[in-house]
């Protein structure tokens, strides 16, 4: 069979049914178009139409695939590497609806469009430019991937990677920062330019919110997909405050946060750290005691060296509750903390 009828094949829609006449209401033989259409109904529509943009999407894909010669190919998934620039943060960009999704519409469709690899040498073994996802969701159903395998060099791999992501709307902002910054230890701004389909103005702001923030803070959240660059910026900005990391080290450690999707995690960090620090620690004293006081310079506390790691006095009764009332919050955390290693 040609490439062409094989094109044809797949592009072949079903015929249009016979139009319906309209019902005719029984006042006055107007035309009516019948009941209205309710809500379930729209929403059911605008996924139909959803569904069929996206077999259109995946259909000009493999034709485009084909039309420039490549032949695709079975292979085993367990023989193809990742790319060597991450683009993505953390294993978790698998844990979600959409990859959910992904791995039913393989499983019940099987795999549309090839991902491409290109070979590592005469050791048998691929390379992954684009279709990460595609190959891990192969991976955990069985089977082979279906692939094209192209001779790429390292700055055709990164431009086709990160232009796959960026046409399908894969990558979340932070996500296309931190892919930018790691671009940037191996490639020129050109070529990161290139990869992103930016301006020296976008990379720019890219680059500077990636640098801002710790990437283990950032690994711990995770995408974040519906955080933009203004709520990340202020999430940097607060980072900078004295024990912020180490109050998002504590909340890291809850069960809470761990069990939260990436988005919660992101709004949970930001309305912690926003919060003011009802106290802060001063310098040690002169006889190695840390002192705690409030934002007005009000005493509050102090940590005396000594026997067992010390003695807590308190200077004010209210702080002193307080205290007593977190105590347990405090020992759980901390038990957390040391599970987690941090």
């Amino acid at each position: 069979m040609s490439r062409k009828n094989t094109l044809a094949d797949l592009m072949k829609a079903a015929p249009d049914p016979a139009p319906q006449p309209l019902s005719r209401g029984a006042a006055g033989g107007s035309a009516s178009l019948g009941a209205p259409v309710g809500s379930g109904a729209l929403r059911a529509m605008g996924l139909s139409l959803e569904k069929l943009s996206a077999d259109a999407g995946k259909a000009r894909d493999l034709e485009a695939m084909i039309a420039a010669g490549d032949r695709v190919v079975e292979l085993d998934p367990t023989l193809i590497d990742g790319s060597f620039v991450r683009d993505r943060i953390g294993e978790e960009a698998t844990a979600d609806a959409s990859f959910d999704s992904l791995m039913q519409s393989i499983s019940e469709q099987g795999q549309q469009v090839p991902i491409l690899v290109r070979p590592l040498g005469d050791s048998g073994r691929y390379q992954v430019a684009y279709g990460h996802r595609r190959l891990r969701a192969v991976a955990r159903l069985g089977g082979k991937v279906r692939a094209i395998v192209r001779p790429l060099s390292d700055v055709e791999l990164v431009i086709a990677q990160a232009r796959e992501n960026l046409e399908r709307r894969d990558l979340s902002y932070i996500e296309k920062a931190m892919f930018a910054r790691r671009l940037e230890e191996q490639f020129d701004r050109p070529t990161l330019m290139a990869a992103l389909g930016v301006d020296k103005a976008d990379l720019s702001r890219l680059l500077t919110l990636a640098a801002s923030l710790p990437p283990d803070i950032v690994n711990a959240i995770g995408p974040a997909p519906r955080a933009g660059r203004p709520r990340w910026s202020r999430l940097a900005a607060i980072l900078t405050e004295p024990y912020a990391q180490e109050r998002f080290a504590a909340l890291a450690a809850s069960a809470e946060f761990r069990a939260a999707a990436s988005d919660r995690r992101f709004t949970m960090a930001l309305d912690v750290l926003s919060r003011e620090t009802p106290a802060q620690a001063s310098p040690m004293a002169a006889d190695g005691a840390l002192e705690v006081s409030a934002p007005s310079g009000a005493p509050l506390a102090r940590l005396e060296p000594g026997r067992e790691g010390g003695r807590l006095v308190f200077a004010n009764e209210a702080f002193s509750a307080f205290v007593r009332e977190k105590l347990p919050e405090l020992a759980r955390v901390f038990a957390e903390m040391q599970r987690a290693g941090l």
